[in-house]
């Protein structure tokens, strides 16, 4: 008996944890808006289907490239009164620029993770996106991930910076 409640503490603990994970802020409004200063305006939230809603920047980008130059973009996802996370989405299509490209991408991180999170962008997640290394991270209540896909063509790749 004594083991099942120590076991019933320990699963309500974890679901009180991962209950309260979450960003600072979450007005779909604001957290929308966030990115203007640094050149990603969304289009608005929108209702995609149900209760799921997002709003998303233009492409910004980022030096020249043949056929096409790197870019990035913002992404917001959630119900229709509540941001749940928000993405920025790099895309590499021209390797030999990544320096200036990455720099954009930390730049935009870093203003978001102050406005979205209350805290500055730790240390380890701007040396990842410098190496293009995948890693997870908490920050305050929120968790900030970064994940690579490497296109099927070897041509390119995405990073994206996950708060959520």
């Amino acid at each position: 008996m004594r083991s099942f409640i120590t076991l019933l503490i320990t699963l309500t603990s974890f679901m009180v944890a991962t209950a309260n994970a979450a960003l600072v802020e979450t007005s779909p409004i604001k957290v929308c808006s966030f990115l203007k200063e640094v050149g990603l305006a969304t289009r608005g939230w929108k209702n995609l289907y149900e209760n799921q809603f997002s709003c998303s920047s233009r492409y910004k980008e980022i030096g020249t490239g043949f056929p096409m130059a790197n870019n990035l973009a913002y992404y917001v996802e959630g119900e229709s009164s509540l941001a749940t996370q928000a993405k920025l989405v790099l895309n590499i299509n021209n390797k030999s620029e990544t320096s200036s490209a990455y720099s954009e991408l930390i730049n935009s991180s870093e203003v978001l993770s102050k406005k979205i999170t209350g805290e500055k962008l730790p240390s380890s997640i701007s040396t990842a996106i410098k190496s293009g290394k995948p890693i997870q991270a908490k920050l305050g209540k929120s968790t900030i991930e970064i994940t690579r896909d490497n296109w099927p063509t070897g041509k390119g790749y995405e990073l994206h910076v996950l708060f959520k």
